[in-house]
């Protein structure tokens, strides 16, 4: 009996020839290549079928004379159909020498840009370039050997930028464990545990629920860090350079306190304008009735949405075990605050721990005490 290897996936794919996805009324997505072929564990990746009588169409290479599937690693035969062949990790597919493969790291030797577009992956991944501003890097854990430039990046677990991270205000990294960087300027950086930056911090913003240790300076950009922030050499850049340190609530739920609290700030201000210009007339009282009860109804949600992430912050409170140690300098204009007590610093500050003690901030030093 002859037999013709059905595959699940492209045997002859390029990722040196790839071709930008159709869009709509002829456009096409440069960003969107389909720079390589994710499989699932369990995923069939191919099927041994009776060849039909006909081959004419068919690839020569696949017809075999004996029911043998090409196995290589991280693939197993079906134990339930002799006939199929799994993937046994997550990983992406390929032949080598001659058998089908599955590899858990993605290796780009090269820049992610256009010739790469967004890369979407399943398992760990490493580029040994750059990632250009504009594209999208989607992995587990995630390493850069070049710079980060503008770029969007998610990490399921760890992320690290061996070479530095240079954000010109686009770069957002979100990592859902740990963020490592050289350096890193202009960027958002959010990290579910703790981020190490082995050098300085300049004008990022950054979120993390663990420890922020930033070996130099940290100059600039506000952090929300929920235990501690660990800065080496400098803290602040001086009454020019706002650097401002939250601490003791959730950082998510910080953020979303602010974002609601700013919408407040604008709708008061549409509903102080509508009233001013209510008073005019009866005309304009009239004109402006609908306006005014719209922006009203919106001002009670906000508030009610306000209220509500007040009481999660004050249920997962972590004041008591928040630090900033710094055994360097802290410049004047930094401002921190722990658990909803806010100190502006206005002189310099040589080696000091700053935590909430007592229901006030207080400074200690050394800052690390031997």
């Amino acid at each position: 009996m002859t037999y013709y290897l059905r595959h699940y996936f492209d045997p002859f794919f390029n990722h040196t020839k790839l071709s930008p996805a159709a869009v709509s009324h002829g456009r096409v997505d440069h960003h969107c290549l389909g720079y390589v072929q994710n499989i699932i564990a369990g995923q069939i990746l191919a099927e041994l079928v009776p060849a039909p009588e006909d081959t004419e169409f068919l690839d020569p290479q696949f017809i075999l004379d004996s029911p043998v599937l090409p196995a290589g690693p991280n693939t197993i035969v079906n134990p339930e159909n002799s006939h199929q062949l799994l993937a046994t990790k997550n990983g992406y597919v390929f032949y080598h020498e001659d058998l089908i493969s599955v590899k858990k790291l993605l290796n780009i030797h090269g820049d992610v840009n256009f010739s790469t577009g967004n890369v979407i992956y399943v398992n760990d991944l490493c580029v040994h370039g750059t990632v250009r501003t504009g594209f999208e890097l989607l992995a587990r854990n995630i390493l850069v050997k070049d710079i980060v430039e503008g770029a969007t990046i998610r990490a399921l677990d760890a992320f690290t930028a061996q070479s530095g991270i240079k954000g010109a205000k686009s770069c957002v990294i979100d990592a859902g464990s740990n963020i490592r960087a050289a350096f890193c300027e202009n960027c958002d950086l959010q990290a579910g545990n703790d981020i190490y930056i082995e050098g300085s911090s300049l004008h990022t913003q950054m979120s993390l629920n663990g420890t922020l240790i930033v070996k130099e300076r940290l100059q600039g950009g506000k952090i929300y860090a929920n235990n501690m922030v660990y800065v080496g050499e400098q803290l602040g850049g001086g009454i020019n350079t706002p650097t401002s340190i939250i601490m003791g609530y959730p950082p998510a739920l910080m953020k979303k306190l602010e974002g609601i609290e700013d919408k407040i700030t604008a709708v008061d201000e549409n509903i102080k304008q509508l009233l001013k210009t209510s008073a005019k007339s009866d005309l304009h009282r009239a004109e402006n009735r609908a306006n005014l009860e719209f922006e009203e109804k919106r001002m009670g949600s906000l508030r009610r949405e306000q209220r509500r992430i007040m009481k999660l912050m004050k249920k997962n409170a972590n004041s008591e075990l928040c630090r900033v140690i710094v055994p360097g300098t802290i410049r004047p204009g930094v401002e921190i605050s722990i658990g909803g007590y806010y100190t502006k610093i206005n002189d310099y500050l040589e080696n000091v721990a700053v935590s909430l003690q007592y229901g006030e901030l207080r400074f200690n030093s050394p800052a690390i005490k031997k």
